[in-house]
């Protein structure tokens, strides 16, 4: 099928009106994979998404933010809506795939269905269908049918692979800001906490094939402390550490998140005019050129820094002149950045040919690492100038408050973690160096008896903290 004929079998599913403008029309030739994306003319948050295969068949279907102008119905009425739009689109998918159990979303109900081997669930096959409780249908994907599905020859025994978990499984102390929306038994504020040293453990339950082999990968890295502030003292002037000139720049917009603004600065000179209405030409357009600025409402500080603009300097900096101005530009936003931050340095030789040099911080208090309480400072080497600035996920003037030494031991945590410990069976989707995909049977850590997996024990009560996706 043709471009212009997926387009108007878009336009059909999608029912688009004329109060939409088409913002996305790309098509992918080596996954013949077509999409589309309207926005609306009235509210630039309204929009549908379709995504079709080569042949016209509907693969993603999604409407966000949608004007909803029905009562709520009852499961069963949503059930049948869901259920009458997969079979418009797949007429065989009702008998091809196992219906799930359905979920509770926030506008809405999820029913999905999937494809059985071995009496288990294979992973992303089938459909799901999102349906508002006005019974709108709000999202639709189709995974289909797996294709090589591979049976093991002889399944390892279970108490095996338990016994090798045992192990290896050690639990280490770190201080976590938790969000309550991922996480049981947890609040905003920063938790010391028990991790075990492989949460998502998985093992291959094929007896014939390799042992599975974790973090075999894993970066070279080396923990430093930070020069003293003394020896390095910040900018007096944090704004043309980054390159910003206001007289240079016009703002293009600016979009308030919460306790943080989000403001979109580009040069003043008129941008090029790109009518590319492809999925690389549409990013293009969104951060060609411009630098993204995030700041916190109450103190008007720097809490984010995306720059992509194209500069090219005079200069040619090494990677310790670049260090330099990293650390310069950490004290000028954490006077004490010393007390907390360390610096990850990785091992291997200087890149010549890279513009940019990237630098990890992590931040440890009273020798405790903070785990996700990574900071990441680039420098452009040619002009010296900050171009990627993230803050941390934890407020380091809140460590001083906690109470770091744990009532449980790392024993005690131990086993609390293992008491509710299991392994089930079930399929993985997996992909080859050369993307060809393929289903195999693994052994993964389940907690049977609870309401989600345990991803952490609190090292002060002892409390399970369960994740709850």
């Amino acid at each position: 099928m043709n471009k212009e004929r997926l387009k108007l079998r878009a336009l059909q599913i999608g029912n688009v009106s004329n109060g939409f403008d088409l913002e996305i029309e790309d098509f992918r030739e080596e996954h013949q994979v077509a999409l589309f994306v309207w926005k609306s003319i009235h509210d630039a948050e309204q929009g549908i998404w379709i995504e079709l295969d080569g042949e016209g068949h509907l693969l993603h279907y999604n409407q966000y933010e949608a004007v909803l102008h029905h009562l709520p119905l009852q499961e069963e009425e949503l059930l049948e809506k869901s259920l009458q739009f997969v079979s418009e689109y797949y007429p065989d998918a009702l008998k091809t795939f196992v219906p799930e159990k359905s979920k509770t979303l926030s506008n809405g109900m999820r029913f999905s269905s999937v494809q059985m081997e071995l009496g288990l669930p294979l992973e992303m096959t089938g459909f799901y269908v999102d349906v508002a409780f006005s019974g709108d249908i709000l999202s639709f994907r189709y995974y289909g049918e797996a294709m090589d599905i591979r049976l093991p020859g002889e399944i390892l025994d279970k108490g095996w692979v338990k016994q090798s978990f045992l192990a290896e499984v050690k639990m280490n102390l770190l201080i976590m800001n938790l969000s309550p929306d991922v996480y049981e038994n947890v609040s905003h504020s920063p938790l010391l906490v028990y991790q075990p040293n492989s949460p998502f453990y998985t093992q291959t339950a094929n007896r014939l094939a390799k042992s599975n082999v974790e973090n075999e990968n894993e970066e070279d890295y080396e923990i430093s402390y930070l020069p003293l502030p003394e020896k390095l003292p910040g900018y007096s002037d944090i704004y043309k550490a980054i390159g910003f000139d206001k007289h240079t720049l016009t703002k293009l917009r600016e979009v308030d998140i919460g306790d943080e603004i989000v403001t979109v600065w580009h040069p003043a000179r008129p941008l090029s005019v790109n009518n590319d209405l492809s999925l690389d030409s549409y990013f293009q357009r969104k951060t060609e050129n411009t630098l993204k600025i995030r700041t916190e409402k109450q103190t008007g500080k720097i809490s984010g820094l995306f720059n992509f603009r194209d500069d090219k300097g005079l200069l040619s900096l090494s990677v310790e002149e670049c260090r330099t101005i990293a650390l310069k530009f950490l004290y000028t936003l954490y006077p004490n950045a010393d007390r907390y931050f360390r610096i990850a340095s990785q091992n291997g030789d200087e890149d010549e040919e890279t513009t940019q040099y990237g630098f990890h911080f992590s931040i440890f208090h009273k020798g405790i690492s903070t785990y996700f309480g990574l900071c990441h400072i680039t420098v452009n080497k040619t002009t010296g100038f900050i171009t990627h600035y993230s803050v941390p996920d934890i407020d380091v003037n809140r460590l001083e408050e906690m109470d770091v030494q744990p009532t449980l031991s790392e024993k005690e945590a131990k086993s609390l973690y293992l008491e509710d410990l299991d392994f089930e069976l079930t399929w993985n989707k997996n992909y080859e160096e050369n993307q060809h995909e393929y289903h195999e049977l693994i052994y993964r850590v389940s907690f049977p008896k609870l309401n989600g997996d345990i991803r952490f024990i609190n090292a002060h009560s002892g409390g399970k903290i369960t994740a709850k996706i």
